[in-house]
């Protein structure tokens, strides 16, 4: 059960066609694209970016929605609540792109285990309310 003060937020992905986008552009060379084969090249084109698409629309059937007591982590397939009192540490992750798009992800470690708040807009202002008692101790 998610109150009225949860803040619910989806995965950003701009980043992520940005990524299929340049690797598509790095493979390219390395083809043999002639004018005989440029259909089959455009077919390829056509299929890699609904391959894309279809990890995009997974990617955004995420929510992470956090509230006082708890992070609710929605996915396509079920619903987990982790409770912030079972968070023994957290750190966030950015790499070039991600902070370019100003989007991280954020790594919560509960009992031995990870769990990723992946691609999240403004890592930083979250990292405070997800890991407010580890924030405050550091």
């Amino acid at each position: 059960m998610i109150n009225n003060r949860a803040i619910c937020l989806r995965p950003i992905v701009r980043k992520t066609v940005i990524k299929g986008t340049l690797l598509l552009m790095i493979l390219t060379p390395f083809l043999e694209i002639t004018p005989s084969k440029i259909i089959n090249y455009l077919i390829f084109v056509v299929i890699w970016y609904a391959l894309l698409s279809a990890y995009i629309v997974w990617k955004r059937s995420y929510t992470y929605c956090i509230d006082d007591y708890a992070i609710t982590i929605k996915g396509p397939y079920r619903e987990r609540r982790i409770e912030k009192s079972q968070i023994s540490d957290c750190f966030i992750s950015q790499g070039f792109l991600a902070r370019y798009f100003n989007c991280g992800s954020i790594y919560v470690i509960v009992k031995g285990r990870v769990v990723i708040l992946r691609d999240i807009p403004a890592p930083d202002a979250y990292y405070n309310v997800v890991c407010e008692e580890h924030a405050r101790g550091a």
